[in-house]
């Protein structure tokens, strides 16, 4: 009964585009399996000689015939469908964006090509539609920095291929999932319009594009799954799309799109400049891990060649907020979740924190290890995992399964001052209480007030990076990088913890869990 309480609670929040297109591919899956249809691959159409400028390189994954994904290696037996090592390592194999990667030689990327291919018809894995979409974008770039290696033979072999994917997923697009599995599919169709010179495919990806990018972009730049990782991700796709549109002008009014594409790539890219860091690292909010995405400073390297300008600014919309001081950088993630129908990215962290002092990791998230369905997922989707309150160990929103999430916390009352935030939200009104937390901070400290209504009890989580002493006296922490005070606490633990900077590394820290009634007290002295 329980579990049918957190599918209905689930389902309600979809949107009805959503469930229309949820049942339309399980009945479409079901249909194909009865029919034994299968996909078509000798669709040939010549495809195009493009112009690009130089676009992001991709991390090193592929060195000889042995696969580095997710920090877990496996060597290239032949087969596509790799089971051992879990679907998204599965599906880094088949993005192949290895092409790209810098030692890449020419003539090994053609290689691999040709290996896909001679696999392609029983490669069920790499012809799902996000496989295709990822796939399809490094293949014309690989293809169109390194055509002179190609004969006219294995130009048309590789056009075949290419040109199937496409037919493919233009018939598969993700609607059923949105969010960036369906922009993924999208930006892919605007590629591929390009390399086929397919006009109406152009008017379709173009329409489609400007939809969901006012969407998915909220108007403080973010990506609206609050993800900082994904909203690298999405920039890096939106600025090669700047790239082909302005490089290579097949279509008439490519000038709006483009017009368009600038437009939000200098908001995303304003809002990615604001909550970095100085070295340019991003805060691990919801999924976010180092090693996947571009750095911000490849992507502001990236965006800059292209020709375009931008600026720190608001980041409210997303309800990230930042404080720096001397010696210290503090960004508040005080926001609720905005993407209400693909909350697959979002986590129970509702008034979650990281603190660096003096350029090192001091107050960290947790980060994320995995994706697979198991219990350090459900960990690390947890109020617990985060630098906020639990109430009755409970989490603030209900995460369930890898990605999913029935009730959420709704955030109120939010104020900004000149020098603190505060706000409020309703996750724990189930237990009667109302949860409210203020940040203030000056030059050289910052104060945290945490209030729950109703006198009720509750345990703030630090999480302390890697490396980082943690000593208690009385209600006093003492740290190698500040001394940490609490009013208020009736109980100071510490723990042993393990955090994740990236996929399947874990660094082992301490976390500090500080119990209290009504209200609570911390107080940051740095170095």
């Amino acid at each position: 009964m329980a579990k049918l309480g957190l599918y209905f609670s689930t389902i309600v929040r979809l949107s009805g585009k959503q469930v229309l297109y949820q049942c339309l591919h399980r009945l479409r899956g079901k249909c194909r399996s009865l029919l034994s249809l299968k996909h078509r691959f000798d669709c040939y159409k010549v495809g195009e000689v493009l112009k690009l400028a130089t676009p992001v390189s991709k991390y090193e994954s592929c060195k000889g015939d042995v696969f580095t994904f997710l920090n877990q290696s496996s060597s290239f037996t032949g087969v596509w469908n790799v089971d051992e090592r879990g679907p998204l390592w599965n599906f880094n194999i088949n993005y192949m964006e290895y092409l790209l990667q810098p030692s890449m030689s020419p003539e090994d990327g053609k290689k691999w090509i040709f290996r896909f291919i001679d696999g392609e018809v029983s490669n069920s894995v790499g012809m799902a539609s996000y496989c295709i979409s990822l796939r399809i974008v490094n293949w014309i770039k690989f293809i169109t920095i390194n055509r002179e290696i190609f004969t006219p033979e294995e130009l048309k072999r590789v056009d075949t291929s290419l040109y199937s994917q496409y037919r493919i997923l233009s018939s598969n697009l993700e609607y059923h999932l949105a969010g960036n599995h369906l922009l993924e599919n999208i930006f892919t169709l605007l590629w591929a319009a390009y390399y086929f010179n397919d006009h109406k495919g152009y008017r379709k990806a173009a329409a489609m594009l400007e939809k969901e990018l006012d969407e998915q972009t909220l108007s403080d730049g973010a990506n609206y799954e609050q993800s900082p990782m994904y909203h690298c991700i999405i920039l890096d796709r939106v600025l090669d799309s700047i790239n082909l549109v302005k490089n290579n002008k097949a279509f008439p009014n490519g000038w709006r799109l483009i017009d368009f594409l600038k437009r939000k790539a200098e908001l995303m890219l304003g809002w990615l400049a604001t909550i970095s860091y100085a070295d340019g690292s991003f805060p691990l909010f919801n999924d976010s891990a180092i090693g996947i995405a571009p750095t911000a400073t490849q992507l502001f390297g990236y965006a800059t060649r292209l020709g375009l300008k931008w600026s720190s600014g608001d980041s409210s919309a997303s309800g990230y907020y930042v404080a720096n001081g001397s010696g210290y950088e503090l960004r508040m993630d005080m926001g609720g979740i905005t993407a209400s129908y693909i909350p697959g990215h979002s986590h129970a962290d509702t008034f979650n924190f990281e603190l660096r002092v003096q350029g090192k990791p001091y107050i960290v998230d947790t980060g994320i290890s995995t994706y697979d369905v198991c219990e350090r997922r459900f960990y690390e989707r947890s109020t617990a995992a985060h630098n906020t309150v639990v109430v009755g160990g409970a989490d603030s929103s209900r995460v369930w399964s890898a990605f999913r999430c029935a009730q959420r916390a709704r955030v109120f009352a939010v104020n900004r001052g000149d020098n603190s935030v505060a706000a409020s939200h309703n996750g724990y009104k189930s237990l009667g209480t109302i949860h409210s937390r203020c940040f203030q901070w000056s030059e050289n400290g910052i104060s945290i007030v945490d209030t729950l209504s109703g006198n009720a009890k509750g345990k703030a989580y630090f999480h302390f990076a890697s490396g980082v002493d943690v000593e208690a006296c009385g209600n006093v922490l003492h740290t190698q990088l500040g001394e940490i005070s609490f009013d208020n606490a009736s109980e100071i633990e510490i723990l042993d913890s393990n955090t994740a900077v990236t996929y399947n590394i874990m660094q082992p820290g301490k976390c500090v869990a500080v119990s209290f009634t009504g209200t609570l007290s911390t107080h940051f002295v740095l170095v």
